[in-house]
């Protein structure tokens, strides 16, 4: 949700320019909030390049020159991190970590130097050849991680062609007033530096829910709109528009009526925020007293220190593999045992759930060298990967186990399809905790263990699986993507990627009644947890804990309190006679809407 809401920008009242009618252009809401204010039309800095002949005398000049870029990038990086660090924190500073390994490839560079020799050719023309040459080499891989990479591949090229032929960079950094950026992208270099004061808003025809352009908007609390093509073409700097980052819109040259609404739903925002503020450390509890656990997902122990403080939660997804992604080389088990006790130490007396290696799928190690495969999301990934590579597994579940002597601590298996899989990490599990008690280390010897439900196989056989483990939690981001065999980053079916399609909810019932019949609880961890018109639905099914972004939890915890758990399990039992997933949205919209508008924006 967005910080700063008291933009003057807010305040502009103007009819639309003669002969310019109203426009709306549809995009993805990825940051919650309502601006108003006049437009800045960027363009991607991503200079035009031609390779060119150079003189064999001038070969030793242009290496020289191509370092010299390296070394400027590599300035101009280090100082926009540090930036960044003072304003943002340690999280988001750490996306300019990949930019400068990639800097700092000496595979890279060597080519590069190589090619300017062998070739007599001009440095941006080898650059730009090799670097497009790795991307190449990702651009079949559909996924939105894959796709993140390929953007700081990008942004770091963009910076070290500008820096050879001496461009000035985009400057976003001191705006002279307040403006809605709109663009065709935005890499996170650009993002990272925008003004925070003047920059109100952006739009960008490309991007995703998962993209650094979604997830730094987030960050700085900024309203912002990805995936609106048309308004490229169709607004120009200095219009006046209307950015929804509820609905996903973009409104240009509004009319006075439009106007008029907009002024009052911005100031229905400003009471949004303030009693969003006031309830955030609140318990989430319904008005007829059922109390709901409420938790975050993190990526690394440095989140949990602010998810504490401002919401009193504890961790419901330690998501690990961003603890090995940072590294460019596989942490071993001190450093991973000192990553997992801070926040299982920080987050006391709540508790943290680690959730061992998911790599594979949308995420890659290239230290592994793992081999390419033609789907990865049907592949090695997950608790495959991790029985694969039991040396890297067992340093992991001993960390794990070590951290567990420091707090309130729970273990969490990926993707797990079939019985053997459970059994077999089960047996490691087992042969980590005889490691360490051979170590005279520490450890809970009665640590909770848990499974994440994310393909129907398990599903099916949920009620024999939990007759082995202490709870469930459901990944719903991969359940509807192998449930419905649609990749969500595939923009030709993202229509077909559903949460509320009606299997999706049976799979979801069934998980929760196998758990219940087991005496063991259940929680949800996907996107779906993340998005308030859906969570009455998934309490009213039974699942009465939900780990979502942190940004989320404020405004989740606001429908819980407002709302009534048999209202939810009446929402259950009209979606389940429903046949298509437009119509239980449209319920879950309604239900909402009747006890919270205030959350949609209303």
């Amino acid at each position: 949700m967005p910080l700063n809401n008291s933009s003057p920008a807010n305040s502009v009242k103007s009819d639309p320019p003669a002969g310019r009618k109203p426009a709306t252009f549809h995009g993805i809401g990825v940051s919650a909030g309502i601006v108003i204010g006049h437009a800045l039309l960027i363009g991607r800095a991503y200079p035009e390049v031609t390779e060119g002949a150079i003189a064999p005398t001038a070969v030793a000049a242009e290496v020289t020159r191509y370092q010299d870029a390296i070394t400027l990038s590599r300035h101009q990086l280090i100082e926009l991190k540090q930036r960044v660090l003072e304003a943002l924190g340690e999280k988001d500073a750490g996306i300019f970590d990949a930019h400068l390994m990639l800097l700092n490839d000496r595979a890279i560079t060597s080519e590069v130097e190589q090619e300017i020799a062998a070739g007599h050719r001009n440095a941006e023309g080898v650059f730009h050849r090799v670097m497009e040459r790795h991307m190449s080499a990702l651009q079949g891989v559909e996924n939105p991680y894959i796709r993140d990479r390929l953007v700081d591949i990008r942004d770091v090229t963009g910076r070290v062609l500008r820096n050879l032929r001496g461009d000035a960079p985009t400057d976003l950094t001191h705006l002279s007033d307040p403006r809605i950026l709109i663009a065709p992208d935005l890499s996170p270099s650009e993002t990272a530096a925008m003004d925070k004061v003047n920059v109100i808003g952006f739009v960008t025809a490309i991007g995703s829910q998962t993209s650094h352009t979604a997830i730094m908007a987030r960050s700085m609390g900024i309203p912002a709109v990805v995936g609106a093509r048309d308004a490229l073409d169709q607004v120009n700097s200095g219009d006046l528009v209307i950015l929804d980052g509820f609905r996903g819109l973009l409104i240009a040259h509004p009319d006075p009526d439009q106007l008029e609404d907009y002024q009052r739903r911005l100031k229905a925002q400003e009471v949004w925020f303030h009693n969003l503020e006031a309830e955030a450390t609140l318990p989430a509890e319904t008005l007829d007293g059922f109390r709901v656990q409420l938790a975050a997902n993190i990526e690394l122990a440095e989140d949990v220190d602010g998810i504490k403080r401002s919401y009193g939660v504890g961790v419901g997804l330690f998501r690990t593999e961003y603890l090995f992604l940072n590294h460019a080389v596989l942490p071993d088990e001190d450093c991973q045992f000192e990553a997992y006790r801070r926040a299982a130490e920080e987050i006391y007396p709540q508790s943290v759930i680690i959730r061992t290696l998911d790599i594979g799928g949308d995420k890659f190690l290239s230290h592994l060298n793992l081999p390419q495969e033609l789907n990865p999301f049907l592949g090695v990934r997950a608790i495959r990967f991790c029985l694969s590579r039991p040396d890297i597994f067992l340093q992991q579940l001993r960390a794990i186990l070590r951290a567990s002597a420091h707090g309130k601590v729970r273990l969490l298996f990926p993707m797990v399809a079939t019985m053997e899989e459970l059994d077999q990490a089960l047996v490691l599990l087992d042969r980590a905790r005889r490691e360490l008690d051979t170590r005279g280390l520490d450890y809970n010897h009665h640590l909770d263990i848990g499974i994440m439900i994310e393909v129907p196989a398990a599903v099916m056989i949920a009620d024999r699986l939990a007759a082995k483990v202490d709870f469930f939690s459901i990944g719903t981001n991969d359940l509807i993507q192998y449930s419905l065999a649609a990749d969500r980053s595939n923009p030709a079916i993202n229509y077909l990627y559903q949460p509320t399609h009606p299997a999706i909810i049976r799979f979801l019932q069934q998980t929760s009644q196998a758990a219940t019949q087991n005496g063991i609880w259940v929680s949800v961890c996907g996107e779906m947890a993340s998005d308030p018109i859906l969570a009455p639905l998934i309490l009213g099914l039974g699942i009465q804990e939900l780990s979502m972004n942190p940004r989320a939890i404020a405004q989740v915890k606001r429908l819980i309190r407002h709302m009534r758990m048999i209202e939810a399990e009446e929402l259950v039992r009209q979606a389940l006679q429903r046949d298509t997933a437009a119509e239980i949205r449209t319920l879950c919209e309604a239900f909402v809407h009747r006890v919270a508008p205030d959350l949609l924006g209303s």
